[in-house]
């Protein structure tokens, strides 16, 4: 059977299933023990599949991934995140466009603390939109800035699903956490950037309001209370995996241990809030082990038949430029986008993308923070962005898919913006990198 013909199999089953809507994981598992009976030897194959699987989720890289979104749900769940919040609000003045500039700060500083770009909508979406709509803030300005932001978490560790990436490529997880913090920075900076300028040109869209004045003594003694203690379990997590002190698993158990001790400060840790938070991290890190259990059954199936070494050898003897493989390879991310979310992106292109990527002598870790880039984007990517689901699930009637749609687009372009620069300037995500 010809290369091609395996990963046609695999690639248009999978979309198949997944369009009739069947759920991810088991959509994979089905493809898997179909395609391990027909190309490795039957009931065999389906058994020594199993052993692969198994012996995979034993693999220590991956403890990181329940842990983080353990972290996550106990800032999120506890709700300390909204005195924070208040904090930011009062010190951003009378910039223009000041909530949408609220809503960027603020899904930076808790992309550090949940590393769920779900939870970060949501929190954003319920604390922010009926004050913009107060205000008398327009549809691009109220809906933008919070569903526009809230891939943030997928850059800013800690991200599980740069966890999860990291292990199936097979490169440094320590190094794609470290690696997104900066391009999260350029993200943040463009969207602060178009937010004024829209302000500035459009005023009608993020009226001028008077607030009641603080002195700074105040809003410091606010920022030590309930701004800086949060701060503290980023750099917590953030501090041991620079240095090189701290494996990922090891900084977020320090960073779950510090969010408990927060929630036990703040005196918000009840037995509901404790069981909400152990439920939904049961589900999530579930959800995830057996999709990544699927993923790699799928790459090995691939390797067995052969079909990924075909691949390589075709575009391999086309001799691209790095620069236009590495276009294509994200063009095909971000057309995916439209249609997939960022897990099944993820685990259908990867045992495709790393091997080549290898082969080539392309720098992994670069890519692979750019395929993160690519990811974020397919968030907010109409028609079936997930974040866009979400902000609608959130909002008032009143408020249709088309303007969620609308207010989506320059966000897109401040992050493919970004993509170009880390794609022309590879140091803005390996400088800091050790």
């Amino acid at each position: 059977m010809e290369w091609w013909t395996v990963l046609l199999f695999f690639f248009g089953g999978f979309v198949v299933l997944i369009l009739t809507g069947f759920p991810i994981a088991f959509a994979f598992f089905l493809i898997n023990i179909v395609g391990a009976f027909l190309f490795m030897g039957g009931v065999e194959g389906i058994k020594q599949l199993t052993l692969n699987m198994y012996s995979a989720l034993g693999n220590f890289t991956l403890t990181p991934i329940p842990l983080f979104i353990l972290m996550g749900e106990i800032i999120f769940r506890s709700g300390i995140a909204n005195n924070a919040l208040n904090v930011f609000d009062k010190f951003f003045g009378k910039i223009p466009g000041r909530l949408g500039i609220l809503a960027v700060a603020a899904s930076t500083f808790f992309s550090g603390l949940t590393g769920s770009a779900i939870s970060n909508t949501a929190l954003l979406a319920s604390s922010l939109m009926p004050e913009m709509h107060k205000r008398g803030y327009g549809k691009p300005l109220m809906i933008g800035p919070i569903v526009g932001t809230g891939g943030l978490a997928m850059m800013i560790p800690p991200s599980a699903l740069a966890v999860v990436l990291g292990s199936v490529a097979h490169i440094s997880i320590s190094g794609i956490l470290i690696g997104g913090i900066l391009p999260a920075l350029i993200m943040a900076s463009l969207y602060s950037l178009y937010i004024i300028t829209r302000s500035i040109i459009d005023p009608s869209i993020a009226p001028d309001y008077e607030i009641n004045r603080i002195s700074p003594g105040n809003i410091f003694k606010e920022f030590l209370i309930y701004v800086l203690p949060l701060f503290s379990v980023i750099i917590l997590v953030l501090g041991p995996i620079y240095m090189g002190i701290a494996t990922p698993t090891e900084a977020a158990s320090l960073g779950c241990v510090g969010s408990l001790a927060l929630t036990l400060a703040y005196k918000k840790l009840t037995l509901k809030v404790l069981y909400d938070t152990l439920r939904s991290t049961l589900k999530t890190s579930c959800m995830i082990f057996l999709i990544i259990a699927g993923s790699i059954g799928y790459s090995q199936i691939i390797s067995f038949t052969g079909a990924g070494t075909g691949l390589i050898g075709c575009v391999t003897s086309l001799n691209l430029p790095d620069t236009v493989l590495i276009l294509l390879m994200l063009s095909v991310l971000l057309f995916l986008g439209c249609f997939m979310d960022q897990v099944s992106m993820m685990m259908v292109t990867m045992p495709l993308f790393m091997p080549i990527i290898f082969q080539v002598n392309i720098n992994p870790l670069w890519f692979g923070l750019m395929m993160l880039i690519a990811l974020d984007i397919g968030f907010t990517t109409p028609p079936f962005g997930l974040l866009l689901f979400v902000m609608k699930g959130i909002v008032s009637d009143d408020i249709t898919m088309v303007d969620i749609y609308t207010a989506a687009l320059p966000f897109i372009l401040c992050n493919l913006i970004t993509l170009g620069l880390v794609l022309a300037f590879p140091q803005i995500v390996l400088f800091f990198i050790k």
